[in-house]
């Protein structure tokens, strides 16, 4: 649904990033939209997106630097869009190769804009429910049989726990908010006052240890969960560990 669709968008030129996010929200996008490019990167430790745009010269961080940064995390199959002044053929090659998955150049059309939009997430989103089999740390996620293994082991886990680890694993390292889960598990928005998503995180911890696999679901106080493939939380975040995640946290 693309009322769904979460946008950031990073443009220094107020006008311009006005216009942009206009644009955008006419179609039913959700948008983000940042300035400087280390707020935007401080958006994205906690929050996933389905498309970035970026401009390449901001101040803060140049968008050069935050897509390298963005393609060295797990939620590197994000597409991303760059716009530039720069025509020039090095130079577009050059930021193609650093990880950019399409490029336009200023002054924007509107309608191409929003179709090199439109193309993208199709490609994308198609690549992704063609997607069965996840890669993760030693273990092997397979989408159509809801199992996890390694070598000759093999685990099977119900539809939601699955979904719940397929989800934080694509955005391991990462926080993901609590409706955000609600959303791609459940299929809507569920209000803040649910605990499904709570409950359904505490069987998969269950499931895991079980399982004997020592990965970690934090509980990010006041945002959500992130998936860690080790048991080192990160040192900026206030992580809750009464009740169920004291059980996670330890071996």
């Amino acid at each position: 649904m693309r009322n769904q669709t979460r946008i950031v968008l990073l443009e220094d030129d107020l006008i311009q990033q006005a216009v942009l996010v206009s644009w955008l929200k006419a179609e039913g996008y959700q948008v983000e939209a940042f300035n400087d490019g280390l707020d935007a990167r401080n958006h994205l430790s906690d929050h996933w997106a389905d498309l970035m745009i970026f401009d390449w010269d901001v101040p803060g961080m140049s968008g050069e630097k935050l897509l390298s940064w963005v393609r060295g995390r797990s939620r590197s199959t994000v597409p991303v869009i760059f716009q530039t002044v720069h025509s020039d053929e090095e130079e577009i090659v050059r930021i193609l190769d650093t990880g950019a998955d399409d490029f336009l150049v200023k002054p924007v059309d509107r309608l191409v804009f929003l179709a090199r939009i439109r193309a993208l997430l199709r490609r994308f989103q198609t690549a992704g429910s063609e997607r069965r089999r996840m890669i993760v740390g030693q273990y092997l996620l397979d989408r159509a049989n809801l199992t996890i293994s390694r070598g000759d082991i093999v685990h099977t886990l119900g539809a939601k726990e699955f979904d719940l680890l397929w989800h934080l694993a694509s955005h391991r390292g990462i926080v993901v908010q609590r409706q955000d889960l609600h959303s791609v598990v459940w299929g809507w928005d569920g209000s803040s006052q649910s605990r499904s998503v709570d409950m359904y995180v505490s069987r998969l911890r269950a499931s895991l240890k079980s399982m004997q696999i020592d990965w970690v679901i934090q509980s990010v106080y006041g945002k959500g969960y992130r998936l860690n493939l080790s048991e080192a939380p990160a040192p900026s975040e206030m992580v809750d560990i009464g009740g169920d995640e004291i059980l996670a946290l330890k071996r």
